[in-house]
């Protein structure tokens, strides 16, 4: 089997890359990927179940690790660190990667990498279809719309290329989305439920795990349009970060809380772990304890992940 897949704990971007990379490799058979179908590395989140559910499109089914095969091969995509795909994929099972992130790779043989710095994944499969004269579908246009506007924080995100601006133009000539302001309310809205979820879910709700050195670092992000409430509970959210710390083998753990209508994040710190936030953050301000206010900050790729690797 060849699989199309994201990155553990997929978000809206992981999710469609995968779904519009399939339907190219149908459409172009000089990829020589045509029997390549997409699937993900987890449940679809809240946001993605909404966005797919709005355009009518079949959410991937989900591949467990017990299903990998050693025959099988992968195609990735929005990743492609170790430590953020299934265990069960090894290097040498790795034929293709599409993404947008920083490179950390160590592969045994040549294989096709395509990676952009742009505001998602997305953005790179839309780039790629217009390369080839492939024209999405009216649905899945205004799906890949979602996953930029999603990836970008509605293109207030400072991952913001003008590529995604372009390709978002593109898209919508097909798409017809009438009010585009309407669709990011709408994409937030679904990104910020926390509806049914334990403190211990919203802390892994949507998280990545860095390797920095020898150090294993995770970023949980909780994208939220009442910032407040949420940081009601954060002595209870900080005893299941201690614990969520120590489950998961982590030499530092921290999680954002990123309000996407101010843009402003606060985030969440155990004490033992306070120095090398202050390291990387030198202007956070305290906010309570556990609790530090960072401005402005809201990427985890282009701000927090490189800030806290030079600390670390």
């Amino acid at each position: 089997m060849h699989y199309i897949v994201g990155h553990v704990k997929p978000d809206l971007d992981s999710a469609v890359a995968a779904v519009s990379l399939q339907f190219l490799f149908q459409k172009m058979p000089c990829f020589e990927r045509k029997e390549a179908r997409a699937f993900l590395a987890d449940k679809a989140n809240f946001e993605t179940k909404t966005m797919f559910a709005k355009f009518d499109i079949n959410l991937p089914q989900v591949i467990t690790g017990g299903q990998i095969k050693p025959t099988d091969r992968f195609v990735l995509v929005d990743h492609n660190e170790e430590v953020q795909r299934l265990s069960e994929i090894k290097n040498d099972m790795i034929t293709d990667i599409f993404d947008h992130h920083k490179v950390l790779l160590n592969l045994p043989v040549p294989i096709f990498i395509t990676i952009k710095p742009w505001g998602s994944t997305t953005t790179l499969i839309a780039w790629l279809m217009n390369q080839h004269q492939v024209k999405p579908s009216k649905k899945l246009a205004g799906l890949m719309i979602s996953a930029i506007l999603s990836d970008t924080s509605g293109l207030k995100s400072p991952t913001t290329t003008d590529q995604d601006k372009k390709q978002l133009g593109k898209l919508n000539k097909i798409a017809k989305v009438s009010s585009i302001d309407k669709l990011i309310y709408e994409i937030f809205a679904a990104k910020s439920s926390l509806t049914g979820l334990s403190l211990k879910q919203i802390l892994t709700k949507d998280y990545k795990v860095y390797e920095f050195g020898s150090k294993k670092v995770m970023v949980n992000q909780i994208e939220t349009v009442n910032q407040e409430e949420l940081l009601k509970d954060s002595s209870q959210l900080l005893e299941k970060l201690k614990e969520v710390k120590k489950e998961m083998k982590l030499n530092l753990a921290i999680s954002m809380i990123t309000d996407i209508l101010k843009i402003n994040t606060k985030i969440l710190v155990l004490a033992q772990d306070e120095e090398v936030i202050k390291k990387a953050f030198p202007k956070l301000k305290p906010v309570k304890t556990g609790v530090y206010d960072i401005g402005s900050l809201i990427s985890r790729k282009k701000e927090i992940a490189p800030a806290l690797e030079k600390a670390v």
